[in-house]
């Protein structure tokens, strides 16, 4: 075998490993599996130190504060900034709303007359925080028609709509006309723009508060996760994981068909290719001095 390890070494060490050389006995499809099971969903948490930690880098959008986790990472480090200011980082979401509360305005809008189905103007506190505007009629047979904001500027439920969220401007029109004892009302998280101070990092997306009255550029610390091995000619990201790759596939196999005696019999030589693969991140942990947050 040549030096180096390709996606072809990893199978032929695995069937070595596991007494499976024939593809009669698992398929290159079924290995292909077991490896990158291991190799993408299970590595990275037992070895996250040694898996490349990179900046996360994006820029907001003007009364945006929400943004998904971006793709190819799979887990975040505390530390942000925002045009290089730092950012509070919260991982709690109790603590950071009550830090940054989220609290409704309430707006009466317009009073039903049995007949009007359309009614537009402004609410009286924007721009209005994306995807938090509900229009409401209610009446005094408890009979409610509800509009509510999809985050895209418009609203959809019993009618449709539109809401402008930096002017608040907005045009609604039910299915039905609201009665004339109804009260249309709108519920909506306003705000005032600044530099984000805080970010919430929960459900797989940030928060970030106050919402931004600009583009910033963030930067924070992630985790790249490793791609799926498909070619034959595909290498891990580092060339010493390639063994523990083999030797983790292989305790998968084992676990996986019941084969205990071989699972324990493997398993220290795994924990030896372990300490292989975090062999780099320990020299370079070894030489770096801490230095205080303070």
């Amino acid at each position: 075998m040549a030096a180096g390890w390709t996606l072809a070494d990893i199978r032929a060490k695995v069937r070595g490993i596991t007494g499976r050389p024939s593809t009669d006995q698992i398929s290159d499809s079924d290995l292909d599996d077991y490896i990158n099971n291991y190799y993408v969903y299970i590595m990275p948490f037992e070895l996250k130190e040694q898996i490349t930690n990179q900046y996360l880098q994006f820029k907001t959008t003007p009364g945006t504060n929400v943004y998904a986790f971006p793709g190819g990472y799979f887990t975040d480090s505390p530390g942000a900034y925002a045009d290089g200011f730092p950012l509070i980082f919260y991982q709690d979401p109790d603590i950071f709303f009550q830090d940054w509360p989220q609290q409704y305005s309430v707006d009466n809008l317009a009073n039903g007359d049995g007949a009007t189905v359309n009614f537009s103007g402004s609410l009286q506190n924007p721009p209005v925080i994306i995807g938090s505007l509900f229009i409401t009629s209610d009446d005094v047979n408890n009979v409610q028609l509800q509009l509510v904001d999809q985050g895209d500027g418009t609203l959809t439920g019993d009618g449709t709509g539109t809401i402008d969220y930096i002017t608040g401007a907005y045009n609604v029109t039910f299915n039905t006309a609201p009665s004339s004892s109804a009260v249309i009302y709108a519920k909506y998280q306003g705000y005032s723009g600044n530099r984000p101070q805080g970010v919430l990092w929960w459900n797989n997306q940030f928060t970030f508060m106050p919402v931004p009255d600009q583009s910033y550029a963030i930067l924070m610390q992630g985790y790249i996760q490793p791609d799926v091995l498909s070619l034959s000619t595909d290498t891990p990201l580092q060339q010493e994981w390639g063994q523990v790759i083999a030797y983790g596939a292989s305790l998968d196999i084992f676990a996986s068909t019941g084969d205990v005696d071989n699972y324990d019999r493997y398993y220290e030589i795994f924990k030896r290719m372990e300490n292989v693969a975090l062999g780099r991140t320990i020299q370079q942990y070894s030489v770096q001095q801490s230095v205080p947050r303070f």
